[in-house]
């Protein structure tokens, strides 16, 4: 294998790298915002993980046309490249793509964490106009009673926490 093919496979690993390293940082920028209510920053933080996501596209797309695959494969799968390198280049392969697999392990971790604060969020706030709006669907009440069945008109003097 030529040795710029595999410059390039290695310059391309680390080029993903320091951009997954970026989306990391925006999913942490995005949970704080969520968590301060950022709606204006929220914003911002998403268009910068589209453009992060489209340079990280951009890279797997050349790596992809370097490694000469055929064409109805999709996936550029490390194995397959792994087989393509000498032995000797191998192992600095191998430390960049357990690199990039740990920074998308973390970024997973999070944008999970931030989808479960957006739908507790969103089920808060449903909750809430519900309660307002007199228009709740729960059958149960809570009382000092521990459980009482029974719907009453004003949902807000009926319900304690």
């Amino acid at each position: 294998m030529k040795d710029a093919i595999i410059e390039l496979y290695e310059k391309g690993l680390c080029e993903k790298i320091l951009l997954y390293d970026d989306l990391l940082n925006c999913f942490k920028k995005e949970k704080e915002a969520l968590i301060n209510m950022d709606l204006d920053n929220l914003w911002n933080i998403s268009k910068e993980k589209d453009e992060l996501c489209l340079k990280i596209d951009s890279i797997r797309q050349k790596i992809f046309a370097a490694a000469h695959f055929e064409p109805g494969q999709r996936h550029l799968a490390p194995v397959l490249i792994m087989e393509r390198l000498p032995v000797n280049a191998r192992s600095k392969f191998y430390e960049l793509y357990h690199t990039l697999n740990k920074l998308k392990n973390e970024i997973d971790a999070i944008r999970k964490l931030n989808v479960r604060t957006v739908d507790h969020s969103l089920k808060f706030l449903d909750e809430i106009i519900s309660i307002i709006s007199g228009q709740a669907r729960q059958d149960v009440i809570y009382n000092d009673r521990r459980r009482l069945n029974q719907s009453r008109s004003n949902m807000i003097l009926s319900r304690e926490v």
